[in-house]
């Protein structure tokens, strides 16, 4: 179905933007949506001029704001935000108009829109909006970022400081305990073939696993792999080398598996 295009010519107000576009639409639907609507469509209105015209009220958003907005109270296919910051605006409009049908229609957009691509910004406005079952969401997908270097300062304002908190100490537990993990599985490694670069990068390979593991551990057992032992094993032995991935999968897979079963959200 198409958008509405606020020309129809039943329209009887003008909601006229900060940057002087105008929008023609109809005061039963908005005074529907929104009781602030509802109640500015009450008072007075001054008289029009001329007479013929239908009467216009300004609003202090931007058109490209409040189009889509206005749109999303109307029967049609609602518009999709192109990304995270239009939501924002879109859902912090919706709040101040009170326009609950839209708020709710944003909130369940929210993960699939932009979890897989800005995990932590959509756990900062879980918790600034007060979602919780999309913080705990969101907060599961971050473990699979680095956040070692603290949060960016827009993210940590939204989140506030036990959001922080929170989400700081999920993952510091976590990569404590799977460190744990490692140094009590160490018995189950796997034994050297002896070949050419043995002992040395074995060991290399398996300090690089222990750092890894930790802080990736959504990984699976041939991607750890992969990645240590670009760090850990000499070119000459990537062939026939003693700690070859067939050797190590049992000891990197039973480490995945506790590590699965650690806290993965708030």
């Amino acid at each position: 179905m198409a958008p509405y295009d606020f020309e129809a010519p039943d329209a009887d107000i003008i909601l006229r933007s900060s940057d002087g576009k105008e929008f023609r639409v109809h005061r039963l639907i908005l005074s529907l949506a929104s009781p602030f609507f509802q109640d500015m469509f009450n008072l007075p209105q001054p008289t029009a001029e001329p007479p013929s015209q239908i009467p216009s009220v300004d609003v202090p958003e931007p058109s490209d704001i409040l189009q889509p907005f206005i749109q999303y109270l109307y029967p049609r296919s609602p518009p999709k935000a192109p990304d995270i910051a239009m939501w924002v605006a879109l859902y912090t409009i919706a709040d101040k108009y009170n326009v609950e049908v839209v708020m709710e229609l944003l909130r369940n957009m929210l993960i699939p829109w932009f979890l897989d691509t800005s995990p932590l910004r959509v756990y900062a406005l879980a918790c600034h909006w007060g979602f919780k079952e999309e913080a705990k969401t969101a907060a599961r997908r971050t473990l699979t970022m680095d956040i070692s270097g603290g949060f960016p300062e827009e993210d940590a304002t939204l989140m506030g400081g036990l959001a922080c908190q929170k989400l700081y100490l999920l993952h510091i537990q976590r990569q404590e305990r799977a460190r744990t993990l490692l140094n009590k599985r160490t018995r189950l490694l796997p034994d050297s073939r002896g070949c050419a670069c043995s002992t040395v990068v074995f060991h290399a390979l398996i300090q690089a696993l222990s750092q890894r593991v930790p802080t990736a551990p959504w990984l699976t057992a041939e991607e750890l792999y992969k990645e240590a032992a670009k760090t850990s094993i000499p070119k000459k032995c990537s062939v026939n080398c003693c700690v070859a991935f067939e050797d190590a999968r049992g000891w990197i897979s039973s480490i995945l598996e506790e590590v699965s079963k650690l806290p993965k959200t708030i």
